[in-house]
């Protein structure tokens, strides 16, 4: 509270009398009370340590705004760093005098732990980690946290177990009070003694406790990036700031903003309960282009470009997956290989010819998702459902109008095994999975992931003589599959050429109310263009490859270019400031896949020479990192229409809390 509220409130009364409390867990001597008349009386803490400054030349003071529980912002980062480099003997090792850190937060448990931690971080990488290790060694419980992500990040980084060795040194050094490990580990054990529907004040006891094992491990996974950050940028007397260097780690901005799904390890049997349902993906008005009666698949097309034989449907049964088969290697099609790419990161069965998901109570809408799983893990799960499946009654949703209804099923497939039971009549048939999250910017790696595929298949004899068909799906058969059908055109238009329509003044005339924007001009685009060689050029290719997508599923009012004004106008019309709120992110999740399509080309043509030797990934690290791109990216918003950007216009901001708002369930881990 600032000081001249306090006085209005002390001199509300003539007393002049402001009452504090110092023990709020013992109230009998409380609250004690002080007379203010004047500011004078009052100093706040910038105020105490300014005039300290002022006296002793050789001390700074920084106030850092660090989080209870989870990580501390990138600003606070940088601005402890900035302390640090003012010190005369920052980087000197021969200097005459040592630097000395001192930590306060309100009780000095927890914050001031985590500013001690960093501060040790810093000096070990001035002096050196051996007297810290040699003393860890001694003093460590031997106890390691094996979570996931914790896994993950350090595949993601440079000598990551060395990193987190030193890390876990200096946390057993600083824990005497507040150990980060133990707190995990105290938290995950209240965690997975809670049930479901367990309430401590009126919340969800298991909500809360969820949200803090998040927060503590996000913490963790910090300290992991702080160091490997020191360890990159000490020697170079931190030439970029940290916020920068974390941008340009995309795959670190992610992972450190998501570190734990809900239902990561949540056990299949609870399809058995009422936590989870099986849903049937087909739904009333799924098949817009009524495909249905002639392939017995929902949305199946064919890209509209010549030559090229790349289509899209929605999630097919056991009959759409023979009949889609038959179709392409028929004489008429004249195709004799097919590519299958499924694109689902939920998991789903077929059961007696019909397709289920799993979804769960609170959400059923939405099939269950699993972000970050790789295929083989998402199979698994697929094969521990099937297995329960065939040997109990199931309670599925057949439309979700309707009741659920109790079933027995005698036949249970995963995707896999139903490509693996169509090779046996269709041999010259592969099967892929690349697990894509819906409506949300595709990752550098689903880039690549699509592009080892494509290269497989796509740069092959029997495509080149129009004998290789790649088919991709996901559930609806909508917007996953159209990037992945935009993605492969790409590809296929740099190996080919570009038909005509691709040039500058090829392109049709548009003549609707705000044009521009439906064309993908906004300002945020437009900077990209200018900052990527021939930038024009390279956005008109991409907007050429959409518009033959779109060409041949214009029933489906989906184009990803023009989708992004359409997200955004609905703002307008929003009921609530929630609703509004979701709106905005989806608009600029949209703008943000269109502007990946934009780098992906332009990819392709800087790595055309070399055959695409360095993965997109790599590019994006290596090439457009000095470009800007992610200092773009990092300021993401609709400029056009916005004075003031919304809180998404940043990479932590868009790329956080991924996960959706369902319950916590199975093991934190």
């Amino acid at each position: 509270m600032p000081i001249f509220q306090v006085i209005d409130l002390a001199t509300m009364k003539e007393e002049n009398k402001f009452y504090f409390y110092r023990d709020l867990e013992n109230l009998q001597r409380e609250p004690h009370e002080i007379h203010v008349q004047f500011e004078d009386h009052l100093l706040v803490s910038e105020e105490v340590y300014s005039r300290h400054i002022l006296c002793s030349h050789c001390v700074r003071y920084r106030r850092l705004c660090f989080p209870l529980e989870s990580a501390p912002s990138d600003v606070d980062v940088d601005s402890f760093i900035d302390v640090y480099k003012e010190c005369p003997c920052a980087f000197d090792r021969t200097h005459g005098s040592s630097m000395a850190m001192l930590f306060t937060c309100h009780v000095g448990y927890g914050r001031t732990t985590l500013g001690m931690v960093m501060g040790s971080l810093v000096l070990a990488h001035h002096n050196g980690f051996n007297s810290i290790v040699s003393k860890s060694q001694r003093k460590s419980s031997g106890e390691e946290n094996t979570c996931t992500a914790i896994q993950r990040l350090l595949s993601l980084i440079p000598d990551g177990q060395n990193i987190k060795h030193q890390v876990d040194a200096v946390i057993d050094l600083c824990g005497e009070l507040y150990h980060l490990h133990g707190e995990i580990s105290a938290a995950k054990h209240l965690l997975e003694g809670t049930t479901f529907d367990q309430k401590v004040d009126g919340k969800n006891a298991q909500e809360m406790l969820y949200k803090r094992c998040c927060h503590f491990l996000q913490r963790y996974l910090f300290l992991i990036c702080f160091n490997s950050y020191l360890t990159e940028q000490f020697s170079q007397r931190f030439l970029k700031p940290f916020s920068k260097w974390k941008r340009q780690h995309p795959e670190i901005v992610r992972l450190l903003h998501n570190v734990h799904h809900p239902n990561f390890h949540a056990p299949m049997d609870l399809i058995l309960t009422d936590r989870q349902f099986m849903v049937a993906d087909v739904y009333i008005g799924l098949d817009v282009m009524s495909s249905q009666m002639d392939v017995r698949v929902p949305n199946f097309r064919k890209l509209n470009l010549k030559g090229f034989s790349v289509y899209g449907m929605a999630q097919p049964a056991r009959d759409g997956v023979t009949k889609i088969s038959n179709y392409l290697l028929s004489k008429k099609q004249g195709h004799s290989f097919v590519v299958l790419v499924n694109l689902r990161n939920d998991v789903a069965v077929e059961c007696d010819g019909k397709t289920y998901s799993v979804r769960d109570s609170t959400l059923l809408d939405e099939p269950v998702i699993h972000p970050g799983l790789s295929k083989e893990e998402l199979e698994e799960k697929e094969e521990t459902l099937t297995k329960i499946i065939k040997t109990n009654k199931i309670l599925t949703y057949n439309e979700l109008s309707a009741e659920p209804v109790e079933q027995e099923f005698s036949s249970v497939l995963t995707p896999s095994e139903l490509a693996d039971n169509q090779k046996l009549q269709t041999l010259d048939m592969q099967y892929y999975r690349v697990p894509l999250q819906y409506d949300t910017t595709p990752t550098e790696q689903d880039f690549d992931d699509l592009m080892t595929v494509i290269r497989k298949h796509g740069f092959s004899e029997e495509y080149e003589r129009n004998k290789t068909a790649i088919v991709y799906y996901c559930r609806t058969g909508k917007s996953r599959t159209t990037l992945a059908l935009a993605v492969t055109g790409l590809v296929m238009c740099h190996l080919r050429g570009f038909p005509k329509g691709s040039n500058i003044g090829e392109q049709e005339r548009v003549s609707c109310p705000n044009a521009q924007y439906t064309k993908g001009d906004f300002m945020i685009v437009q900077k990209l263009v200018r900052i990527l060689p021939n930038g024009q050029q390279v956005k008109r290719e991409v907007d050429f490859v959409l518009d033959e997508c779109f060409e041949t599923m214009s029933p489906m009012h989906f184009h990803i270019r023009e989708v992004i004004f359409v997200t955004y106008n609905k703002i307008i019309k929003a009921k609530s400031e929630a609703e509004k709120q979701q709106l905005r992110r989806q608009s600029l999740d949209a703008l943000e896949r269109y502007i990946y399509l934009i780098l992906f080309n332009m990819y392709l043509r800087y790595d055309k020479k070399i055959k695409w030797q360095r993965s997109f990934s790599q590019w994006m690290r290596e090439v457009a990192v000095n470009a800007g791109v992610f200092e773009l990216l990092d300021n993401l918003a609709f400029y056009d229409f916005e004075k003031v950007p919304t809180l998404f216009k940043t990479m932590n901001e868009r790329w956080s809390n991924r996960s959706q708002p369902i319950p916590f369930a199975g093991e934190f881990k």
